[in-house]
């Protein structure tokens, strides 16, 4: 492949990186003011400024475009994650909860749309970039499985409590937990 070639590769991946995050924004703006049920193709299109043939290059639906999105953030989150060297569960369930924070608004929609099924699904989807896939043993798929639905049972409620509890006091909950599972008899 030739410089120019690569060069026009990377410029045309720009373009769709872009095409699609205009249409996440367009999305994203639009559930401020009307429950996803109530958004229509032709209201992304316009918002986000393309045409209905450049949203069905990108995604067949609403749903596809909070796909994207949440794969893009859980990636991000594991890849933050796995930067972080020897973290105990504590600063695990802190760095969880911190990464989220920001992000309550949208956690806030996809709650009340009934779509935070679709988090879940991307945690789980894009776990061979997250800590849980160094894991080695047996019944690692088990563990995985564990810690992924314990860490997002936590944010779904933190997210149906009002998400009001800081970062901090989440770790802290999540330490209580694990002493008492460990303390029980």
């Amino acid at each position: 492949m030739t410089e120019n070639e690569t060069d026009k590769r990377h410029q045309r991946i720009a373009q769709i990186t872009q095409t699609q995050q205009d249409f996440v924004m367009a999305l994203s703006q639009l559930l401020t003011t009307k429950p996803l049920n109530k958004i229509t193709i032709t209201d992304i299109v316009t918002r986000a400024g393309y045409s209905r043939r450049t949203f069905y290059r990108h995604f067949i639906t609403l749903d596809d475009i909070l796909i994207y999105q949440l794969d893009g953030l859980t990636t991000n989150l594991y890849e933050l994650l796995s930067k972080q060297k020897n973290l105990t569960f504590n600063q695990v369930v802190l760095s969880f909860f911190e990464f989220w924070w920001p992000y309550r608004e949208l956690l806030d929609q996809l709650s009340t749309n009934k779509r935070l099924y679709l988090l879940a699904d991307s945690l789980t989807k894009n776990l061979s970039s997250s800590l849980l896939s160094q894991i080695k043993g047996a019944n690692t798929d088990y563990l995985q499985q564990f810690a992924i639905g314990g860490m997002f049972a936590m944010l779904s409620h933190w997210v149906k409590q009002g998400a009001t509890k800081s970062p901090k006091e989440m770790a802290k909950i999540a330490q209580d937990i694990q002493i008492h599972l460990t303390t029980a008899e």
